[in-house]
């Protein structure tokens, strides 16, 4: 009986010790996690809802050099912001293809859709029903305005235009020939960013002694550009005393691909004069040659980059970027000019 008493206390009085705790005898909770200092904010992980976002990027054509920037900035702004982004491009510059990829983008659903117009009237009512069905639309590079798209994110064309026609003068100021008569290269008949470079430049020379006296057009098409440029020249070479090309597809190649252009060039250099839209890695062995008085060029990486970025601001409802212009509709996002000469061309055209 004694020996049952004994083991009885002895339970009761382990209980009582287990049950009792003292000081730091109970198990530590989930350390309090530090506040991040106001000044310092840290950068937010995408959230699930984000990463369900998608951005369709259309240029105006499949291989086209001139859009790789804007692809490689509109890719890079999709990886920052944790969303997806998709390069959907027609494999020739057609508005018919453009209106295609757009319609299966609708029935898909997308979130957004950024897109340089090969024509803006016949993608306009097409980009209207994307805007209907809830997809935030942009253009970027070449606009439709009367699309209802959100904002155009891009050059100033018009100006662009301008600043070319106003180089075109400058060149020329010094010459006492009565008509000073320019050969003129345009893109896509009708296609909203040539046709308002086409219309500044015409400004520009406007009172002047200086002429347009033809205009070819080569679709967007590099193949084209050349041969255009190529078969007037030679045909016509002695009737013209410069070039202006409204978009820069001929400086994509090298100048072993443009030998008429070459040999008019170099047989009066004083004389017969070049001014063209668009700067390439490519262009700079146009300028070793001094084939090339002004260039005008594009951010093309920014076009690309800033039109995710403010589609998805748009998309999540923060505030887009950009400015408002008298009679321009929607916002103007600037991705601003550059200006490359003879003088400059070495420290402003990056190598390939």
């Amino acid at each position: 009986m004694k020996k049952v008493l004994s083991i009885l206390l002895a339970v009761l009085l382990l209980a009582a010790m287990v049950g009792c705790s003292g000081p730091g005898t109970e198990k530590p909770g989930p350390a309090e996690p530090t506040p991040t200092p106001a000044t310092e904010p840290q950068p937010e992980e995408p959230s699930g809802e984000d990463k369900d976002i998608t951005i369709a990027v259309i240029p105006q054509q499949l291989g086209n050099v001139v859009f790789l920037p804007a692809k490689e900035g509109a890719e890079d702004a999709g990886k920052e912001l944790g969303i997806n982004v998709e390069w959907q491009a027609p494999v020739r510059a057609d508005a018919t293809l453009q209106v295609e990829i757009i319609e299966g983008l609708i029935e898909r659903k997308v979130d957004g859709i950024a897109i340089s117009c090969a024509h803006p009237d016949a993608l306009k009512d097409t980009l209207a029903r994307a805007v209907e069905a809830g997809i935030a639309v942009s253009t970027f590079d070449a606009d439709s305005p009367e699309s209802g798209r959100i904002f155009y994110c891009g050059t100033e064309n018009y100006e662009a235009g301008v600043l070319c026609g106003e180089h075109m003068v400058e060149l020329f100021k010094d010459h006492d020939k009565d008509v000073i008569r320019v050969a003129q290269l345009e893109g896509i008949p009708g296609a909203f960013d040539i046709t308002a470079r086409m219309q500044g430049f015409a400004d520009a020379i406007k009172g002047t002694n200086i002429e347009v006296v033809y205009t070819g057009p080569c679709d967007d098409d590099v193949d084209k550009a050349v041969i255009v440029v190529e078969d007037y020249t030679r045909a016509n070479g002695d009737e013209i005393d410069a070039w202006f090309m409204a978009g820069g597809w001929p400086y994509v190649v090298g100048p072993d691909a443009l030998p008429e252009l070459r040999k008019w060039r170099e047989a009066d250099p004083e004389n017969r004069k070049v001014v063209t839209m668009d700067v390439f890695p490519s262009s700079k062995a146009h300028f070793d040659l001094n084939l090339i008085d002004v260039a005008v060029g594009q951010s093309f990486y920014n076009m690309g980059k800033l039109s995710v970025e403010n589609l998805y601001k748009h998309i999540t409802g923060q505030p887009v970027d950009g400015e408002e212009k008298e009679g321009f509709p929607g916002l103007f996002i600037s991705t601003g000019a550059q200006i490359v000469t003879p003088e400059n061309y070495q420290t402003e055209i990056a190598d390939e």
